[in-house]
């Protein structure tokens, strides 16, 4: 037995034309004034001095994402420039912190990242990567209290970026 299926598809339109609009939105955040450097800074400007930079491509290529800029968190510009000061403070915490642990790794002694990577310029998610599966153990004792313990000791690396954070174990173990 041979079974053939036809179908005759007939594309709707107007559903098309939202997919891609959809798609195809991103969020444009600036701190400029709407006039700078004697030129007008709208949509089209900003994109301008934004394209190119490609360190601030990659501190916002998340926003690129619909999880982040749907229209069930934006439907409100007042949102929007909410969910702009939050992804700054965000980025900037995640900046600073990438900053402080490269400080302290030189070309003399890099650190060694997961898979056993050698880094000498590790980005924040790469540094995140070490922690990834640090698991802490919480024993609840007779008495009631509770004490907690690394599953296994922190590797070298792990107390490497504590100490570049001026951090010790006692913000897992507190």
């Amino acid at each position: 037995t041979v079974y053939v299926l036809q179908a005759a598809i007939t594309p709707d339109e107007a559903r098309f034309q939202e997919a891609r609009r959809r798609a195809s939105r991103f969020v444009l955040a600036t701190t400029l004034p709407s006039e700078w450097r004697g030129e007008t800074m709208d949509g089209t400007a900003l994109l301008g001095l934004y394209k190119g930079q490609i360190h601030i491509e990659m501190n916002f290529s998340f926003l690129k994402d619909p999880v982040y800029t749907d229209e069930i968190y934006l439907k409100k510009p007042e949102r929007v420039k909410v969910l702009e000061y939050l992804f700054l403070l965000a980025l900037t915490v995640y900046r600073v912190f990438q900053r402080r642990i490269r400080l302290h790794i030189t070309e003399q002694n890099p650190m060694h990242g997961s898979g056993g990577r050698i880094l000498r310029k590790p980005t924040a998610a790469a540094i995140f990567q070490i922690f990834k599966y640090r698991k802490v153990v919480v024993f609840r004792l007779p008495d009631g209290t509770r004490t907690r313990q690394f599953a296994r000791p922190l590797s070298k690396e792990e107390k490497r970026v504590l100490t570049s954070l001026g951090l010790d174990e006692s913000v897992y173990l507190g």
